[in-house]
């Protein structure tokens, strides 16, 4: 059976096809995948002789050095709070998701530890990054104050916090960290590592154990 014989019925009279009459088949195979015409159609395609272009490409790709790759780029899920951009590691990232109110809990006045917020019926910590880098509320009102929470979980307890944009996860090599400049205020510094560049801002790279010990003892 050559190639060029192939009888692609499934085309015209088959299910793909707008031929009438159709396939009388179709009515006991419902689909042509049920057919042995396309079974063997679909054999006959993956056993023929490999032609010679496709076989050239296949050697072109081979033959050619292998680019070097940065296996040391490292991953952050960066976010803005107020007007201070910030970056953690997005292994600790579970989501991003919307939720419309907390839950308050009584008795208690750590500013840190908002209360409870519920996430698809789970209830988490709700916890105030903002106020632990004590970072100043922005001017320019976003839709996504106080709605856009960001779940992020160390491996012994989840958190939530509400952030006023997400933007995208980043990667970066630790070159491209530069020092923290001395106008970020020392509340916030001390929970960054570094600032880096991206797309026109600076984005500071956050400590992820100093972040979620702080969290823990707040709690």
């Amino acid at each position: 059976m050559n190639i060029e014989n192939i009888n692609d019925c499934w085309n015209s009279i088959g299910v793909w096809g707008d031929e009438t009459p159709r396939c009388e088949r179709l009515q006991d195979l419902i689909h042509c995948h049920n057919c042995e015409i396309y079974s063997q159609a679909g054999s006959l395609l993956l056993s023929r002789k490999a032609e010679e272009e496709y076989l050239n490409e296949w050697k072109n790709n081979l033959s050619a050095p292998r680019l070097d790759k940065n296996i040391h780029l490292k991953s952050a899920l960066a976010f803005r709070m107020g007007d201070e951009w910030f970056a953690l590691a997005s292994r600790f990232v579970k989501e991003i998701t919307h939720c419309d109110k907390h839950h308050t809990l009584p008795h208690r006045k750590n500013h840190v530890l908002r209360g409870l917020v519920n996430v698809r019926g789970e209830l988490l910590l709700n916890v105030s990054l903002g106020y632990l880098f004590k970072v100043s509320k922005s001017e320019t009102v976003s839709k996504y104050t106080q709605e856009r929470y960001i779940v992020i979980d160390d491996g012994d307890e989840q958190f939530a916090f509400p952030v006023t944009e997400a933007r995208e996860i980043i990667h970066y090599d630790n070159s491209d960290i530069q020092a923290t400049p001395s106008t970020l205020r020392k509340d916030t510094s001390c929970f960054v590592k570094g600032i880096i560049r991206h797309k026109d801002t600076d984005i500071g790279i956050l400590d992820s154990d100093l972040v979620f010990t702080a969290l823990h003892k707040n709690i």
